[in-house]
């Protein structure tokens, strides 16, 4: 009886899944291995990130460390080949809206569709868990990325000014509509 007042007065309205079972999947003739990041992954992943942004890590170990533990809401993945991590991508999880946070794909895997598989995985995980959007930021330069995320459906939304700081460099805010966007107007009566 407790139990079913419990539910009535505190509904688990929108519960996200953020379980995930690791995988092992063939991406372009690449054999990889799809699992949950954890911070025994964090030296990787900084290495990664240098070798994506010219010896810079965006994203420092704490930061790393702040992200994975939001596991009610986040989660990160990481692929490796072997024992070489080759790519990684990360999103936060609500009713409203997807946020991919971070993603990032060695240069050597780059153009053979690994980041177009993950942002679609976590394109996938978002209508499952019925968000009505897919957000991201991407520099205003980063023509490449910003035609992956076209092609994946998302628009250009606005630009943050001065939002990557290490760079002082610009991003565009995309957004993936997963549902009817209606804007809402209001109703004059005359």
């Amino acid at each position: 009886m407790l139990k079913k007042f419990n539910q009535f007065f505190h509904p688990q309205i929108n519960r996200i899944d953020m379980s995930f079972t690791p995988f092992m999947a063939n991406v372009n003739g690449n054999i990889l291995q799809i699992m949950q990041a954890t911070d025994d992954n964090i030296p990787d992943l900084l290495v990664l990130e240098e070798q994506v942004y010219s010896g810079r890590t965006p994203w420092n170990k704490f930061s790393f460390e702040t992200e994975l533990r939001k596991r009610r809401n986040s989660l990160y993945l990481v692929v490796y080949q072997a024992s070489t991590l080759v790519a990684f991508i990360g999103a936060r999880f609500s009713p409203e809206e997807t946020h991919i946070t971070n993603i990032a794909v060695a240069p050597a895997y780059q153009h053979q569709h690994i980041g177009r598989y993950l942002m679609q995985m976590m394109i996938d995980r978002a209508r499952e868990n019925d968000s009505d959007s897919v957000t991201l930021e991407v520099k205003t330069d980063n023509e490449i990325a910003q035609r992956l995320y076209q092609s994946l459906g998302f628009k250009g939304n606005f630009i943050r000014k001065d939002y990557y700081q290490d760079t002082h460099t610009d991003a565009m805010n995309m957004v993936l509509w997963l549902k009817p966007h209606q804007i809402k107007r209001k109703k004059f009566t005359f």
